[in-house]
């Protein structure tokens, strides 16, 4: 099943098996694309976005999701580390990943293995790096697979042998991984351990004027080491990720307000924001549109 949307938030509403927080890092082109299958026990998705996206996501499906990107893996940096031709991210059940792909457009596919599959690796999300061949053909699967219209319609037996290919070249790629270079020097801090704990504060307090200093502390880490954190994971600036919050969460308000009711000042109040000009010009750099537009999209 294939969706078109040019919008970024319903988009993200739409895909399966993650809870996510999701900011748009600019708009390239204002179209979002999201083709979801299920292959027997396997649940199967293929997306394009047309923007930057700074995602913080936590896996609610029963088993292991594997993430892999599409097209150029470099634009994606993938719980602080960029991602190359060899590159999966394995997700466990309940873990936590952060996504960063920096103002462009970009494509990714998922395979969401059935509760009872083994992955080795432990319970965090980590990137693995396999044999590129084994990731080439694990993408080639994934994307027929979710393309191909006639599988809506195959046999049984088909749609069966489709989903053993997949799960074999899945955890063909996870069983052939290339080891990881020791760490040398002291131990970092856990990043997506502090990111978690901003997006709780902020989740819990969202019209929260607090300075980067009482966030910090509010999260038990120094300033610096804050924004070391931001830098390393969405390479942007704590301060910066909170203003997408907002414009994001305003985005929504806007969304879902009243044209007949409601004003974009009103709106923008509920949302402690005052300089509607300056407001104004961010928002419009970053979804490629005026409030007062969003506001009366049907």
């Amino acid at each position: 099943m294939r969706k078109e949307f040019d919008d970024f938030d319903a988009w993200g509403e739409a895909v399966r098996g993650a809870d996510l927080r999701l900011a748009c890092d600019g708009v390239e082109t204002p179209v979002w694309q999201l083709t979801v299958r299920q292959l027997g026990p396997l649940t199967l998705q293929m997306a394009h976005e047309g923007g930057g996206n700074l995602c913080f996501g936590g896996n609610t499906h029963r088993g292991t999701i594997l993430y892999m990107p599409l097209g150029d893996p470099h634009q994606h940096v993938v719980n602080c580390e960029r991602l190359d031709d060899r590159s999966l991210l394995i997700i466990p059940p309940e873990s936590d990943f952060c996504i960063q792909v920096r103002k462009r457009s970009h494509a990714w596919c998922s395979v969401a293995l059935p509760e009872n599959t083994v992955v080795p690796h432990g319970t965090a999300s980590r990137v693995v790096r396999a044999d590129p061949m084994h990731v080439r053909r694990l993408k080639r699967l994934v994307e027929h697979a979710t393309q191909a219209e006639v599988m809506d319609e195959a046999p049984a037996s088909v749609q069966a042998e489709a989903a053993h290919q997949v799960t074999t070249a899945a955890l063909s790629c996870v069983g052939l991984q290339e080891p990881c270079p020791a760490l040398v020097g002291r131990p970092r801090v856990d990043r997506t351990d502090v990111v978690r704990r901003v997006v709780a504060v902020l989740d819990g307090d969202p019209l929260g004027h607090r300075s980067i200093a009482d966030l910090a502390s509010s999260v038990g880490v120094h300033p610096r080491t804050l924004s070391r954190v931001f830098h390393d994971t969405y390479g942007v600036a704590p301060r910066q990720f909170v203003r997408l919050r907002t414009l994001h969460a305003v985005r929504r308000s806007l969304r879902d307000g009243d044209p007949g009711q409601d004003t974009v000042a009103r709106i923008l109040a509920r949302h402690g924001v005052w300089e509607l000009g300056r407001f104004a010009g961010l928002y419009r750099r970053q979804f490629g549109e005026t409030p007062s537009h969003t506001l009366r999209r049907p």
